[in-house]
């Protein structure tokens, strides 16, 4: 038999009635439970003031907004150092857009934006307190970063070129005055992290460069020093020209030298069968009185007739004295003068000519043929000489194209870098932030949160209070433990 209100003196805790644990069912817990309400009621009640009174001192923050487009920029072309390899390739526009979400929440632009408006500005002096280590200057300004970066918010929009940002703050105005300060200090500091001038190692390359083609160049100067030549290829086409010049000029003299020989040979011969001296005159008085004869009838005709006795006398006189000098004894009867053969003469003058050409011409001969030789030698030497000309000529155009091409690297970098820091093309700025007009507010979740807090508080000291009791709470509770019918509940 149980006996209902008596039944607190029976207990069961700590192995329970006669060693047996007691059994509880949700309705003994419930039963427990509602013996506690009040001990809950009162936990509930401080926990939920004290959790709604710490909501209640949540201060209203403003929240600004703004957005920008970011488009393919100069920045994100692929430009090669050296050769065309993957020139002009470009990343993805999500990759673009999440590079520079990551640019714009770094923290060099939280710090850039904290030190342009001042911390004192953005946050209260309670914001500010160093928790851990000296409370220094610089520790202070990583504390308003810190806080800063809290605050700010950056999302892109998938498949869009938007990136939104967001700024809370206890004032409107300075929320989006601050938004507005960190987007200029964004387009500052990604000209900084995005766009490298690369004059400098374009320049300390082409130096390097340089000092090698004076290398070169020094090289080229020993060669042509050693070779004894200023102008290699001028040289090497003035020694082929003068050698096929000096071959055909001597091809030619061995040829009128052989003409010289042939006419001195037939010059000697003719010289040789030529008499020393010949017959130049025969003179006799037949011929003296001939002549004065004709002179006398030239004499005549100018003063008589051609039929006229004188004239007439004269002519038989004439014709009688040729006709003995036509005679043999005519012919024979006389003086005779002799001298030299001015044949053998103009012959032996052609024969000393002819000699003296083809002593000359084979002394020319001898002195092309020298020359020919000389000049093959030298037309030897510099063909051996030149796979090393060429060489060094191949080393120098290499290295002189590699200076032109980085000084036009160079000045191109050095203007796009210019350009750079001007302006920010691919970066279009959409929306400025504007001061908020409404605030939010922590008050209505942090009240909800501490009332559900004061609940689970409340049940859970009440069910540790339920349990720790040592009676049973229910006849039912009575049965299941001691494993026995209750036959009839008395109160008491």
């Amino acid at each position: 038999m149980y006996q209902g209100p008596y039944a607190s003196q029976a207990p069961y805790s700590s192995g329970g009635y006669g060693g047996a644990r007691v059994k509880l069912g949700p309705g003994d817990l419930i039963q427990l439970l509602l013996r506690e309400v009040w001990v809950m009621a009162a936990v509930f009640s401080v926990l939920a003031v004290m959790g709604i009174a710490f909501a209640m001192t949540l201060e209203r923050t403003y929240q600004a907004h703004a957005r920008i487009s970011v488009l393919v920029g100069e920045e994100y072309v692929f430009t090669p150092r050296a050769g065309a390899a993957g020139e002009g390739a470009i990343p993805k526009q999500e990759q673009i857009v999440q590079s520079e979400v990551e640019v714009i929440t770094s923290a060099q632009v939280a710090e850039r934006t904290v030190r342009a408006i001042g911390a004192d500005s953005l946050f209260a002096p309670e914001d500010l307190v160093v928790r851990e280590g000296a409370d220094t200057p610089e520790r202070r300004l990583a504390t308003a970063v810190n806080a800063f970066g809290k605050e700010f918010g950056a999302s892109a929009t998938p498949n869009t070129t938007v990136i939104r940002l967001t700024l809370r703050n206890k004032d409107p105005d300075v929320a989006a005055r601050a938004l507005n300060t960190l987007i200029d200090q964004y387009l500052e500091y990604r000209k900084e992290v995005l766009f490298e001038d690369r004059s400098g190692s374009l320049a300390a390359q082409r130096n390097e460069f340089e000092v090698q083609l004076e290398a070169v160049d020094a090289e080229l100067s020993t060669f042509l020093a050693s070779n004894g030549v200023a102008d290699f290829e001028g040289e090497r086409a003035a020694v082929q020209s003068l050698l096929s010049n000096t071959r055909g000029e001597l091809l030619s003299v061995q040829a009128r030298l052989s003409e010289a020989r042939g006419r001195l040979s037939a010059t000697d011969a003719n010289f040789q069968r030529e008499p020393g001296e010949v017959r130049q005159s025969f003179e006799t008085d037949i011929s003296r009185r001939r002549l004065e004869l004709l002179q006398q009838l030239a004499d005549l005709r100018t003063r008589y007739t051609e039929e006229s006795q004188p004239v007439q006398d004269l002519l038989r006189r004439i014709e009688a004295l040729d006709q003995v000098l036509n005679s043999e004894d005519g012919r024979t009867a006389g003086v005779t003068k002799t001298g030299p053969n001015p044949v053998r003469d103009t012959l032996a003058a052609d024969r000393a000519r002819a000699d003296a050409d083809v002593e000359a011409m084979a002394r020319r001969e001898v002195v092309l043929e020298a020359q020919v030789a000389q000049l093959q030698a030298r037309a030897v030497t510099l063909a051996n000489a030149k796979p090393a000309y060429d060489d060094l000529m191949r080393r120098k155009a290499v290295l002189e194209e590699q200076v032109r091409q980085f000084s036009t690297r160079e000045a191109t970098a050095r203007a796009q870098a210019e350009l750079n820091r001007a302006s920010n093309d691919n970066i279009r700025v959409i929306e400025r932030a504007q001061p908020p007009t409404r605030g939010s507010s922590l008050r209505r979740p942090a009240a909800a949160g501490a009332l559900v807090f004061a609940f689970l508080s409340a049940l859970m000291v009440g069910l540790i209070r339920a349990l720790s009791r040592t009676t049973f709470p229910t006849s039912a509770s009575v049965g299941r433990t001691l494993g026995v019918p209750v036959l009839a509940t008395v109160t008491r």
